[in-house]
């Protein structure tokens, strides 16, 4: 036997502490899968606005050289080679150029026509320096070859190609060159190149903004998956752990590029792990004080528990007279004291027992003698019955015959019948009310030949037949007819009983559903329609349907369907309901 305090610590895990840890649980999880989809959709999000910022600045910059060699004092130099005459002009475009995009910290230029080299930094020029294999270097070489008019380097420190004296030494400034080629639009000869070198922080800050403090990893890719920008260093010795990895393609001139965020689901779940870990340790917490309440719990109450459970185990046999007299005030005191009044009614309830026990013997011997042989009461039928006949009373002799009939039928309730048989008995009630009401009594009953070989359970139809007398021609209304049909459909028998006399309101056929499907045996609504249906349902289970309505307000009908079955046995096993021919 199970002890108290068992059953309360069984009670303080299934109640709050199984409860506690799964919602727990399912809290966090489902706070682990928000927060996820959250950072993804805030993400990607900001991934295409970052992007589209990115494509507007490097279209802008890319855009940008081709208005400086479209300068005519800048296009006359690419044609006709750098001259004194032409010089300051140049000079004059390029620092205007220069001072209104500080982020350039860099420009080299070559010129085909006279195969020289120069520099500005910051707006000072380097002087002209011939380099006859310029266009063989790289990544010139490759440019010049392609159909493409730009090519973009990946960031490196700042070079001094033509080892000027404007640019110190100092300036560690990391850039990206865009290489151009200049060509003439029209006849689409080669005049030279222009490389661009750009601070990286120009357009890393655009990248920066999604970082989320630089608590995840902002990373520009070329087309050749060459890094162009990494808002954070990776470490090479170090495992990458679980890292949620998002990224958005760039279009147009950046073809090919994308900018991908790696987000470290540590640092992502940081909040959500330290919340599931105080709420652990809360349900600790309230699991020690359980355990402890119910330590003090069990103490306080399992003893006089014990003590009771003695007394009512000593109760048996002769041993009636247990004391449970108590000085407690509690609820136990006041058990014992029921338990106390209790046991002085049994011992009452027993003294009553013996005598109803000694007066149900009296009954059962009275009604054992009260009970007639129904033999002897077809008997004394067929010698009424013979007296009628020898005194010329034909019509009470053939009374007293369907009487006699209709008891012997009566006899085979619960059994199964042939439809015939049934239809039998009910022209036999039939004739006894029509001697009762006149020929007036109006009843048509069609059942095909084949549906009449079928067996059904005996006095399925008659009960229908006499609620027609009953609240038709007993109620007043002479002029009702009664009907009974009975066809095959598909495998199945449909009867179909209505009459023309009485009516009842959707209300009351409501009603009568209700205590006929659902209500128990008697309810209002009949015992013969609930009867009826109950006998359906024991039968053939769901193979049988009952219906009620009210003919729209002109009658009453009942149309049952149950399956055919032929020779059925009484005892037979319903769910053997096939047709046998």
């Amino acid at each position: 036997m199970r002890s108290v305090r068992s059953r309360l610590f069984g009670m303080l895990v299934i109640f709050i502490i199984l409860p506690y840890f799964l919602s727990v649980f399912i809290i966090y999880d489902n706070t682990r899968s928000s927060v996820e989809e959250h950072e993804i959709e805030k993400s990607r999000e900001e991934l295409e606005e970052g992007s589209r910022a990115l494509q507007r600045y490097f279209d802008e910059m890319i855009e940008l050289s081709y208005s400086l060699y479209n300068d005519p004092d800048v296009l006359s130099v690419f044609e006709n080679g750098l001259n004194d005459e032409q010089r300051k002009p140049f000079e004059r475009s390029m620092k205007i150029f220069s001072i209104s995009r500080p982020e350039i910290r860099q420009m080299r230029i070559y010129f085909e026509k006279d195969s020289s080299t120069l520099s500005v930094y910051q707006s000072k020029f380097s002087a002209p320096k011939k380099q006859e294999d310029y266009v063989n270097q790289a990544p010139f070489r490759t440019l010049y070859k392609s159909d493409d008019n730009f090519f973009i380097e990946r960031p490196h420190v700042i070079e001094n190609a033509n080892n000027a004296a404007i640019l110190p030494e100092s300036d560690r400034t990391r850039v990206l060159t865009i290489h151009h080629k200049v060509t003439n639009v029209l006849s689409g000869e080669f005049l030279g190149f222009i490389s661009m070198d750009i601070d990286v922080t120009a357009y890393s800050s655009l990248i920066l903004n999604l970082s989320d403090g630089g608590e995840s990893r902002l990373t520009l890719l070329d087309g050749e998956d060459r890094i162009m920008y990494s808002s954070q260093r990776a470490n090479d010795g170090e495992p990458e752990g679980d890292k949620l990895v998002l990224e958005e393609k760039l279009k147009g001139n950046l073809d090919g590029w994308r900018l991908v965020k790696v987000i470290d689901r540590d640092v992502l779940f940081r909040d959500v792990n330290q919340a599931a870990t105080t709420n652990i340790l809360l349900g600790i917490g309230v699991v020690l004080l359980g355990i402890i309440m119910v330590v003090v719990i069990s103490h306080i109450i399992t003893k006089p528990i014990e003590n009771l459970s003695e007394k009512v185990r000593s109760i048996g046999g002769e041993n009636m007279d247990v004391d449970f007299t108590t000085s407690r005030k509690d609820e136990l005191g006041h058990l014992e004291d029921h338990m106390d009044e209790m046991m002085d009614r049994i011992n009452q309830h027993i003294d009553r027992e013996y005598k109803l026990e000694i007066e149900s013997r009296k009954n059962q011997f009275r009604a054992l003698r009260s009970q007639v042989n129904p033999h002897f009461l077809f008997n004394a039928l067929q010698t009424i019955g013979a007296v009628a006949l020898r005194s010329g009373a034909k019509d009470v002799y053939k009374l007293i015959t369907s009487l006699s009939k209709m008891m012997r039928y009566s006899l085979h309730a619960d059994q199964w019948v042939t439809v015939q048989e049934e239809l039998d008995y009910i022209e036999t009630y039939l004739s006894l009310q029509r001697e009762r009401f006149g020929e007036g009594v109006q009843a048509d009953i069609q059942v095909d030949e084949e549906v009449r070989a079928a067996s059904i359970p005996s006095m399925l139809l008659q009960p229908l037949v006499e609620n027609y007398f009953k609240h038709s021609y007993e109620e007043g209304y002479d002029e009702a007819t009664l009907s009974i049909m009975g066809e095959m459909v598909g495998g199945s028998i449909l009867f179909t009983v209505q009459n023309t006399g009485a009516s009842i309101t959707e209300e009351d056929l409501g009603r009568i559903r209700s205590a006929v499907y659902g209500g128990p045996s008697g309810q209002d609504g009949g015992i013969g329609l609930k009867n009826i249906y109950d006998r359906l349902r024991l039968n053939f289970k769901e193979n049988a349907s009952f219906q009620l309505d009210t003919l729209e307000g002109k009658g009453f009908r009942i149309i049952m369907k149950l399956p055919f079955m032929k020779d059925k046995q009484e005892g037979g096993n319903s769910d053997e309901s096939t047709d046998r021919r």
